[in-house]
C-alpha cells in the first residue's frame, strides 16, 4: 500500500482545504495517508476519520511573544523540531508527498525527503503575486518549483500567470479540482430555517443573491456593498446574503466592510457569518454572485453550478473556463460599477434568470468528480 504525506498550512479553511479533504476521503481506503498541517489542530479528528494519521510542523503549544529573547529561543526550538521532522519523514518512507498550497508551504517542504513530490498552485500571479515575499525573486521560486515532479495548476489562467510573472519551471500541468457531486446535492436538500422563505411565484418578492467566502480582501466585499447601496437608492427589490467567517488575520478587511455598510447605509446585503452547510443556502438562491478580486478556479462557483444556480462572477482566473464569454453565466468587470451594472441588468430583466439557469445546467457536465480524482491519482500510481 502506497504511503502518502499530504501537507497544508490549515486543516479548516476554504477551497484548498476542501480539495485536500475530498482527495483524502476518496483515497483513504486505498492508501496509507498522513496529513501534516503547519500549526497543530486539536480538532483534526472532528473532521477526519481515525484511520487518517496526523502530525504538525510546529509543536502543539507554541506560544507567541514579542520578547526578543523568547523569540530567539522559539526559533531555536523550531530548528530542532524541523530536524526531528526531517528524520521522522525520512524514516517513514513515504512514497508520495502532496503539498496543497504554493508559497510558504511549497518552500518549507523542499527540506523533506520523499521520492515523488507534487505541489498545487491556486493563485493567479497576474492578479496577486504574493509569493515573492517567501522567495525574494521569481528566479528563486522557479528553482524551488523544480524540486517537485509537477506543479499542479487548478486552471489554465494559473499556469499562464506563473509563466508570465516568474517564468516556466518546465513542470507545470493543469488539473481541475474534484468536486464531490453527490455530497453537495445531499447537503443542498437540507432545510434552511434561519432565512425568510419566499414563494418563488410571488412577483413582489425580493430577488435573492448568495455569495460564499471568507471575509478577506480577496473577496472584494466592499465593492459588493457599494453596488448594493447604489441599487437600494434606486429602489430595487433584492437581497444579498453573504456566508463566510471573519478571519483572525483579516480584521482590517472586516473593518473596511463595516465602513462601506455605514457609508452606503445599505441594508439589503446581510453578512450572516459562517455556516457548516452553505449548499442549502445556495440552493434557494436566484443567483450566485462573486465579487472576488482574484481566484484560482473557484470551487464554490462550480458547486453552485451543480445546483443549477445561475452564476454572476467577477472576471478572475478560471471564470471564462467555466462561463465562456458570458455564454453560460455573467462575467462581471472587477469594479463597483461593473457589479452594479450586472446586478441591475438581471433585476431589470427577470427572463435572464431562466436563460442562465438552463445554460449553467448544461455546463455542469464538465464537472466530473470521479474523472478529476483519477486524473490526479494517475500522476503517482
Amino acid at each position: 500500500m502506497k504511503k502518502i504525506l499530504v501537507v497544508n498550512d490549515l486543516i479548516y479553511g476554504g477551497g484548498v482545504e476542501k480539495l485536500m479533504y475530498d482527495l483524502v476521503m476518496a483515497w483513504k481506503d486505498k492508501y496509507d495517508i498522513t496529513i501534516m498541517s503547519r500549526a497543530y489542530e486539536p480538532k483534526f479528528y472532528d473532521k477526519y476519520p481515525q484511520e487518517i494519521k496526523y502530525c504538525s510542523e510546529l509543536i502543539k503549544h507554541e506560544i507567541s511573544s514579542k520578547n526578543k529573547l523568547f523569540s530567539l529561543v522559539k526559533k531555536g526550538i523550531r530548528v530542532i523540531n524541523y530536524q526531528r521532522l526531517k528524520t521522522q519523514i525520512k524514516r517513514s518512507k513515504y512514497d508520495v508527498m502532496l503539498v496543497m498550497k504554493e508559497g510558504m508551504m511549497l518552500k518549507n517542504c523542499i527540506r523533506y525527503s520523499v521520492p515523488l513530490k507534487f505541489a498545487w498552485n491556486h493563485t493567479d500571479y497576474n492578479s496577486s503575486y504574493y509569493t515573492k515575499y517567501y522567495f525574494g525573486s521569481g528566479e528563486a521560486e522557479v528553482e524551488a518549483m523544480r524540486n517537485y515532479k509537477n506543479i499542479i495548476c487548478v486552471a489554465q489562467d494559473i499556469k499562464k500567470g506563473i509563466i508570465d510573472v516568474i517564468g516556466d519551471p518546465g513542470n507545470l500541468i493543469v488539473k481541475y479540482n474534484p468536486i464531490n457531486v453527490e455530497f453537495i446535492l445531499e447537503k443542498a436538500r437540507e432545510p434552511v430555517v434561519d432565512l425568510e422563505q419566499f414563494d418563488k411565484s410571488d412577483p413582489n418578492r425580493p430577488v435573492r443573491f448568495i455569495s460564499v467566502g471568507r471575509l478577506n480582501k480577496q473577496k472584494g466585499y466592499p465593492m459588493l456593498v457599494e453596488a448594493c447601496g447604489a441599487l437600494e437608492e434606486e429602489g430595487y427589490n433584492f437581497e444579498v446574503i453573504v456566508i463566510g467567517p471573519q478571519e483572525e488575520w483579516s480584521k482590517e478587511e472586516y473593518n473596511n466592510i463595516q465602513s462601506a455598510l455605514e457609508r452606503t447605509k445599505a441594508t439589503q446585503i446581510k453578512f450572516i457569518g459562517a455556516r457548516e452547510n452553505p449548499y442549502k443556502y445556495m440552493a434557494i438562491a436566484d443567483w450566485f454572485i462573486s465579487s472576488s478580486l482574484y481566484e484560482g478556479y473557484s470551487l464554490v462557483s462550480q458547486e453552485a453550478a451543480l445546483l443549477d444556480v445561475p452564476l454572476m462572477l467577477t472576471d478572475c482566473s478560471g471564470v471564462r473556463e467555466l462561463l465562456g464569454d458570458n455564454e453560460y453565466g455573467i462575467v462581471i468587470p472587477k469594479t463597483v460599477y461593473g457589479i452594479y451594472k450586472s446586478m441591475k441588468k438581471v433585476l431589470d430583466d427577470p427572463k435572464m434568470h431562466e436563460h442562465y439557469k438552463k445554460k449553467i445546467s448544461e455546463r455542469k457536465e464538465i464537472i466530473s468528480y470521479e474523472e478529476r480524482i483519477k486524473e490526479i491519482e494517475s500522476l503517482f500510481v
